[in-house]
């Protein structure tokens, strides 16, 4: 654990050594410069995603554009609230959407729609001054905009930003490889008789001086087990920012609450009971708890970050997430008799 550990910091010293130096070359000063930065990241498997602009941090001149490209297939929006302004949902916007080239100068909102992968979002900002850059879908996802005036020297170019980006990204993932590591030893899912574990997604947070960023793995680790009949399973979600489902059969049009035969247990756990292969289950989402966000509402006053299901007939139960199946993330469950 302790090399697992000092790698983690190792990392983080090199990405800091490497922004410096990036930082040392100052750029000269061209007129209406339009950026290239990234919205999202992810490995070739989809399976661990970075939530996080890249980089999250950029010094340009008042005139200049950035254009952000969606590299993921985990949804983002590239959002600018006023400075007194709640967060609002992302389904909402500032309400409504605004079209790429839209200008920016903090007087009035703006957002981009949730962002597929490979889409463009461009914003230009005329007025100097720093300016907050966040995603209405992942609350931890934030950045910074450094608008100069166009007299002043910019301290690095576009192949140093691209360089930044980089390092970032690597950083996310290997942080989610570590919580992968460390999720192979936690009871976050269980079988009460059997004990076998699973995990349902991982992530970490991480701030640099221009915002947060996470590394998710959005996977169902450890996804597949035997059990017998008659067992409960419990779920947990060890992601800070993703929300995940735990969903059996047809999936609901609305995904937001459980479905109509889930209950609740006496410690607060949401529970359902499986008797047969063709039955219908839906977790609604389990995440981690965000009262501490202005504006934000939760589901409920504690959202769930548990799901248990008792399973009371032998058969080959195939679940998923319904918010990142198209990443991959599916699970089986067989009940022996």
């Amino acid at each position: 654990m302790m090399n697992s550990v000092g790698s983690i910091r190792l990392a983080h010293v090199l990405l800091a050594a490497l922004t410096l130096a990036v930082l040392s070359t100052p750029q000269t000063s061209q007129a209406q410069q339009n950026w290239q930065a990234t919205v999202g990241a992810q490995t070739s498997d989809r399976a661990h995603q970075a939530l996080a602009f890249l980089p999250n941090e950029l010094w340009i001149h008042a005139g200049d554009t950035i254009t952000w490209t969606a590299k993921a297939d985990d949804i983002h929006t590239v959002t600018f609230l006023t400075a007194t302004q709640t967060v609002p949902d992302f389904q909402t916007g500032c309400p409504g959407y605004s079209p790429s080239g839209s200008s920016f100068d903090g007087s009035a909102c703006i957002s981009a729609p949730p962002l597929a992968k490979g889409q463009t979002y461009a914003v230009v900002f005329p007025k100097a001054g720093n300016y907050k850059v966040e995603c209405l879908v992942h609350n931890y996802m934030t950045g910074t905009i450094h608008v100069l005036d166009g007299s002043l020297p910019l301290p690095h170019n576009q192949d140093s930003y691209n360089e930044l980006a980089a390092a970032q990204t690597k950083l996310l993932f290997s942080e989610g490889d570590q919580e992968m590591r460390m999720a192979h030893d936690d009871d976050s899912v269980r079988v009460y008789s059997h004990h076998l574990n699973v995990t349902a997604g991982v992530g970490e947070v991480s701030a640099t001086a221009g915002g947060t960023q996470v590394g998710s793995l959005v996977r169902f680790l450890n996804g597949t087990i035997q059990i017998r009949e008659g067992d409960t399973v419990e779920w947990s979600n060890l992601d800070p920012q993703e929300p995940h489902t735990i969903t059996f059969g047809t999936e609901p049009a609305n995904p937001f609450p459980p479905s109509p035969n889930v209950t609740v247990d006496a410690d607060g756990v949401r529970h359902a009971t499986i008797n047969s292969i063709s039955d219908s289950v839906h977790s609604g989402f389990i995440e981690a708890t965000f009262q501490d966000f202005p504006g934000l509402i939760s589901e409920n006053p504690l959202d769930h970050t548990r799901f248990r299901i008792t399973f009371t007939d032998a058969g080959t139960y195939d679940y998923r997430c319904v918010l990142h199946d198209n990443l991959g993330m599916m699970g089986k469950i067989i009940v022996l008799p």
